[in-house]
């Protein structure tokens, strides 16, 4: 859909819910994703995952 190679995209709210759907599609359009939440277990499993598809 975007190509955001090059770009960081910092995500509030990113551990559940919508932010972590919107974390995961910028992740896969290229973008390196700084992950925020409250939850930093949540914020560290997607980062993770994240990480484990090949994305930043």
């Amino acid at each position: 859909m975007y190509d955001l190679e090059g770009q960081v995209a910092v995500v509030t709210g990113a551990a559940s819910g919508i932010g972590r759907d919107i974390a995961l599609r910028l992740s896969r359009e290229g973008a390196a994703v700084a992950a925020v939440d409250l939850d930093g277990k949540g914020a560290d499993r997607l980062a993770g995952e994240i990480s484990g598809r090949g994305n930043r």
